[in-house]
C-alpha cells in the first residue's frame, strides 16, 4: 500500500503516522503535567494573573489552528494542510505546558491543581482528536476519557479550551471554588436533608397519636426515612450539624473569600483549610447516616460520629483563627465554645 493511499475518513497513511506521532507527544505531555508539583523558587516574582492571560491567548491561537485541522479532516482530506497544521498544534501545547512549568510549588497546591486539571483535560481532549483521524489510537488515560466519553471528539476540545480559560488567577479563586463545591455545598445539602427527614418523623409521630376516627390507606403504608423514635437524638444531632454549616459558611466568607493578603503563609493556610474542611464535610455525613443505621448500633454509632465531628470541627476552627481578621474572632471564639459544650475541648489560645 502506498504512503498516499487512503486509510481512514480519507487521510493518509504518511499523514497518519503524523498524527500518531504527535498524539505520543501529547500523551508524554499529559505525564509531565501530572508529575509537575511546581517549581521551588518563591512565589514573589509569580503573577496568577498574568498566567492566565498568557494562557488565554494560547487557547484562542490553538483553537483556530485545531478548527482548521477539523476542515481540513473533512472528506476529501486536505493532506497538506493537515501536515502544516499538525505540528503547529503540538508547538502549541507544548508552550502551554511551558507556561504551567513556570509555576511554583508556593503559588498553593489548590491553585496548581486546578490548572493542571484544566491543561491536562484539554491535553486529553486534543489527543482524542488525533486519535479520531488515525486506525491505531494512542492509548489515553482511560479515566479522563471515560469521563468524556458523551462527547464527540471535535466538542471535547471546544470545550475544554473554553476550560483554560476558566483557570483561576491564584490560590484564594481555586480554593473558593473547590471549597464550595466538595465542602459548603455538600454540608449544606445534608444538613437541609437532615431537616427534611426530621419533620417527616416528627409528623408521622404527631399523625399517629391521635386518636383519628378514620384513616388514609395510602399515609398508612408511609414510613419515615427516619424512625420516629430517633427524632429527639436527631435533633441533637442536628444542632451539631448546623455548626458544621455555619462554621463551613464563615470560613467559606470570611476565612478565604476574605483573605486579601496572599503571601506564602497564607497561601498554605488556605490549603490547610480545605485539606481539614473535607474530614467536616464527611463527617457530617457519617454522622447523618447512623439516623438510618440498624437498630442494633445507630446509638452506638451516633457518640462514635459526633466526636469525630466535634473534633474534625475543633481542628478547622483551630486553623481558621491562625489568620483570620480581628474583626471575626469573637464568632469563631463562639464557636469553639459550643464545640466545648458538646465535647471538653481546651480553650483555643491564638
Amino acid at each position: 500500500m502506498s504512503s498516499s493511499t487512503p486509510i481512514k475518513n480519507d487521510i493518509t497513511q504518511e499523514s497518519q503516522k503524523l498524527l500518531h506521532a504527535a498524539a505520543l507527544n501529547i500523551v508524554a505531555l499529559i505525564d509531565h503535567v501530572h508529575k509537575y508539583e511546581g517549581t521551588e523558587s518563591t512565589s514573589a516574582g509569580f503573577s496568577g494573573a498574568n498566567l492566565k492571560r498568557s494562557i488565554n491567548e494560547l487557547a484562542d491561537a490553538i483553537d483556530k489552528e485545531v478548527t482548521r485541522f477539523l476542515i481540513a479532516c473533512k472528506p476529501p482530506a486536505l493532506e497538506v494542510e493537515i501536515r502544516a497544521l499538525t505540528p503547529k498544534i503540538l508547538a502549541g501545547f507544548f508552550q502551554l505546558v511551558q507556561h504551567f512549568d513556570r509555576i511554583p510549588k508556593l503559588a498553593g497546591k489548590t491553585y496548581l491543581d486546578a490548572v493542571r486539571k484544566a491543561i491536562c483535560r484539554s491535553l486529553v481532549a486534543i489527543a482524542m482528536v488525533f486519535n479520531s483521524f488515525i486506525e491505531e489510537p494512542v492509548e489515553v488515560d482511560k479515566a479522563v476519557v471515560a469521563e468524556m466519553s458523551y462527547m464527540a471528539s471535535s466538542g471535547i476540545f471546544w470545550e475544554h479550551c473554553r476550560a483554560l480559560a476558566q483557570i483561576p488567577t491564584d490560590n484564594r479563586t481555586a480554593v473558593v471554588a473547590v471549597w464550595a463545591e466538595s465542602v459548603g455545598s455538600l454540608v449544606k445539602d445534608a444538613a437541609e436533608e437532615l431537616s427534611e427527614s426530621l419533620q417527616e418523623a416528627e409528623a408521622v409521630d404527631s399523625k399517629d397519636s391521635k386518636d383519628s376516627e378514620y384513616s388514609d390507606d395510602s399515609m398508612d403504608d408511609f414510613d419515615p426515612e427516619i424512625p420516629t423514635h430517633r427524632a429527639a437524638e436527631g435533633r441533637k444531632i442536628q444542632k451539631l450539624v448546623n455548626v458544621a454549616k455555619h462554621t463551613c459558611d464563615k470560613i467559606a466568607l470570611r476565612c478565604i473569600r476574605d483573605c486579601a493578603q496572599l503571601d506564602d503563609e497564607r497561601t498554605v493556610w488556605l490549603d490547610r483549610l480545605l485539606d481539614l474542611g473535607r474530614p467536616v464535610q464527611s463527617s457530617v455525613d457519617e454522622l447523618v447516616a447512623t439516623l438510618f443505621a440498624d437498630e442494633d448500633v445507630w446509638m452506638a454509632q451516633v457518640g462514635v460520629e459526633k466526636e469525630a465531628l466535634t473534633r474534625a470541627l475543633g481542628e478547622l476552627v483551630t486553623l481558621a483563627i491562625t489568620f483570620v481578621d480581628d474583626s471575626h474572632l469573637p464568632w469563631f471564639e463562639l464557636c469553639r465554645k459550643q464545640l466545648d459544650a458538646a465535647k471538653h475541648t481546651s480553650n483555643v489560645v491564638r
